[in-house]
């Protein structure tokens, strides 16, 4: 029988902490739970955590500087749990290293799930020893599973189920975290404008729509399998396939 997962919870509103404690104790997790930036550095350095459940909105420290530390210093899963559940935030926490993006209110069950989810990818992830994918320099991505892509934002680059690596431009990259961000819903077309271009007009739309085609082909082109980004016309654009974000 595998040990009970050992997660973190920081969260400064006591009776939501105190709740998805009690919630995730329930289903066999071992959980600490603190309140504040602080203690969860203090905290770091006596103990490993198989997950770190982040709020933003912390009395001492926003949470992104958090998620940033915990994807640089430790090998913890990060889910950030938030009321402000925005496109920028959304990609701002992603692009800073965290797994997962739950907004508030937080359901304990579903969170209970992505924390299963996360560990159980990590430890297979430790488990099997990573690919190599040698493009100019030789750096390691492990992939989350057999069906999954695998998103690496910090080098740009997309990586297929079979593990063929798509180098991404600067707008691609933009584009592929807005729509990661959404998990699976389409994103707006005025959103991914404003995400990308920053503005709306007849330039930035028929940009976008290049933007798009573009990226699609060169993902077909490069792995030899149909981009998982359908249209939803006159809505915008969903990417429909499980993938994994990471930031190495």
């Amino acid at each position: 029988m595998s040990a009970p997962l050992h997660i973190v919870l920081v969260e400064d509103d006591t009776l939501l902490r105190d709740s998805l404690a009690s919630y995730l104790t329930l289903v066999g997790l071992v959980v600490t739970a603190v309140g504040d930036g602080l203690s969860l550095y203090r905290l770091l350095g006596e103990h490993k955590f198989a997950v770190a459940v982040v709020d933003l909105g912390l009395p001492d420290e926003d949470g992104t500087t958090l998620v940033s530390y915990l994807r640089r210093n430790t090998d913890s899963a990060i889910i950030v749990i938030t009321a402000r559940d925005t496109l920028d935030s959304r990609v701002s926490c992603y692009r800073v290293g965290a797994d997962l993006f739950l907004g508030k209110p937080i359901n304990g069950g579903e969170l209970a799930a992505a924390i299963a989810s996360l560990a159980g990818r990590r430890r297979t992830a430790v488990a099997e020893p990573p690919q190599a994918v040698a493009v100019g320099v030789a750096v390691a991505v492990t992939v989350a599973d057999s069906s999954s892509w695998t998103f690496v934002t910090r080098q740009r680059a997309l990586l297929s189920p079979a593990a063929r690596r798509v180098e991404l431009a600067v707008k691609e990259c933009q584009l592929l975290t807005a729509l990661v961000a959404e998990g699976g819903r389409t994103a707006k077309r005025l959103m991914l404008l404003e995400a990308i271009y920053g503005q709306k007009d007849s330039n930035t739309e028929r940009a976008l729509d290049t933007l798009v085609r573009r990226t699609r082909r060169k993902i077909e082109m490069a792995t030899g399998t149909p981009a998982p980004i359908l249209t939803e016309h006159g809505v915008g654009y969903a990417f429909v396939a499980n993938i994994c974000v990471v930031a190495d």
